[in-house]
């Protein structure tokens, strides 16, 4: 489904070549990255010829902006509907983000799944899921590990991200946050599989970190967008706009604790 809301963000976005991303290019991340990319056995041992298409991947595709003392980026990303050796659902490669990063996403046609999994400061696992229909925004806590999946297709995301500066921490630019997001720490062995209800979660982490609770689209972030779609907010929100976002996910978005018995290098 496309809502008209969602429909009109995609006009906002200008012509823009992306790069595809195959089953062999998230096979080679999993090589390149080892335990920080989480492959199921099924994938893994995959032998025939099949090289699907997951998604193509518009990175920057709106001009970067500095504002608040950091740097502001926006991409695009068009999932293909299907599914993975096993049942799996097409998917993102999954990663950790960052302590200090805001990263925001909206879903702009089709349908996906969001996973995010975040340990509290006591050490308390928190996994969740999230349906995200088109025009549906989700936001990852700080610090937190999240994977898209695509539930209908073909499913266009648009997201942006920046790192925030605090009290002693100088905001890292775009190439020094990606230059390790796939290394960052072990990955939740986590995903979904196609099911007869629609999807199923699955995974050895289920264990650890379930039973997974849904999530629903936050209603401040909802407000803190007043009424544009987040193609529309990432291009026009002025200095104070940002400066309220901010301020909202600050008080509302858990942070992640990384767990000694992870060995999550951060």
């Amino acid at each position: 489904m496309t809502t008209t809301t969602s429909a009109a963000a995609l006009t906002v976005l200008p012509e823009h070549v992306g790069a595809g991303f195959r089953l062999s290019d998230l096979l080679t991340r999993h090589r390149d990255g080892g335990n920080a990319v989480f492959l199921s056995d099924a994938v893994l041992h995959h032998e025939t010829r099949d090289d699907p298409l997951l998604y193509t991947a518009h990175r920057d595709v709106l001009p970067r902006r500095h504002v608040l003392r950091t740097e502001w980026c926006a991409d695009l990303v068009e999932y293909q509907p299907g599914v993975l050796p096993g049942g799996e659902l097409h998917r993102s490669t999954g990663h950790w983000n960052t302590p200090t990063q805001l990263e925001v996403f909206q879903t702009l046609t089709g349908r996906t799944l969001m996973i995010t999994a975040w340990r509290t400061a006591a050490g308390q696992p928190n996994l969740r899921y999230q349906e995200c229909p088109a025009d549906a925004l989700a936001v990852i806590p700080f610090g937190g590990w999240h994977l898209t999946l695509a539930l209908d297709g073909p499913a266009a995301v648009f997201n942006f991200y920046t790192d925030l500066p605090t009290a002693g921490h100088e905001p890292a630019d775009r190439v020094h946050l990606d230059a390790d997001k796939y290394r960052r720490a072990p990955a939740v062995e986590i995903t979904a599989e196609r099911a007869a209800a629609g999807f199923q979660l699955t995974g050895a982490a289920l264990a650890t970190w379930g039973p997974a609770q849904q999530a629903v689209e936050p209603t401040w972030l909802r407000q803190a967008l007043d009424g544009a779609s987040l193609p529309e907010f990432y291009r026009t929100a002025n200095q104070s706009s940002l400066a309220a976002l901010t301020r909202q996910a600050h008080r509302h978005l858990p942070a992640h604790t990384p767990c000694d018995c992870e060995t999550e290098s951060r």
